[in-house]
């Protein structure tokens, strides 16, 4: 997928103009603290609403115009904004949290497990992966977005993280009610 191209030609659908509505109420409750990573965060969105409610965050996306689009708004707080492949991280970049909307669901099944382990290796031990995942996304073609089941979940994320909380009840957008499901990992 040539994702700078689909911000060129402004199709963007998982662009809602604003953050994840759960952020708001996850963090209220402590899900993350301190220095965050939001990988495959587009225009940043995310990223200014987790530096708004107090984190040191730093958004990342392989689209050039993401992130100069990111970079164009105004700062709220303590938040960076860099260009770079989640998959090729930079060496000692540990994090104390990464924060998952849309980057799961936009690489290919295949890439998965390089996922976890790019997450794993961006996290430090006891520190926290709060993941919004598509489960049954609106898409006939097959994706992206790629949706993931719970079994799939399980088995990707078992070894190198454990699950504290999980919920499909969340604030979310409209058209995602119910084809989402909220996950709270600790990296072990």
């Amino acid at each position: 997928m040539d994702w700078n191209s689909r911000y060129a030609d402004d199709d963007t659908p998982w662009d809602k103009g604003g953050a994840h509505p759960v952020l708001r109420d996850m963090l209220t409750h402590g899900a993350l603290r301190g220095r965050v990573l939001v990988p495959g965060c587009g225009t940043g969105h995310d990223v200014r609403e987790l530096a708004r409610l107090g984190l040191s965050v730093t958004g990342l996306d392989i689209a050039p115009l993401a992130i100069g689009r990111a970079r164009d708004y105004d700062k709220v707080a303590d938040e960076t904004y860099v260009l770079g492949d989640f998959f090729a991280p930079a060496a000692g970049a540990v994090f104390d949290g990464l924060f998952e909307h849309t980057c799961f669901c936009a690489i290919d099944p295949a890439r998965r497990a390089d996922y976890v382990r790019s997450a794993a290796a961006a996290i430090k031990p006891g520190g926290r992966l709060l993941a919004v995942f598509f489960t049954d996304p609106d898409n006939e073609g097959g994706g992206p977005p790629f949706g993931c089941t719970r079994e799939e979940l399980d088995a990707l994320f078992g070894q190198d993280f454990r699950l504290l909380d999980e919920s499909r009840e969340i604030p979310t957008f409209p058209e995602r009610r119910g084809r989402e499901l909220l996950r709270l990992y600790e990296r072990v």
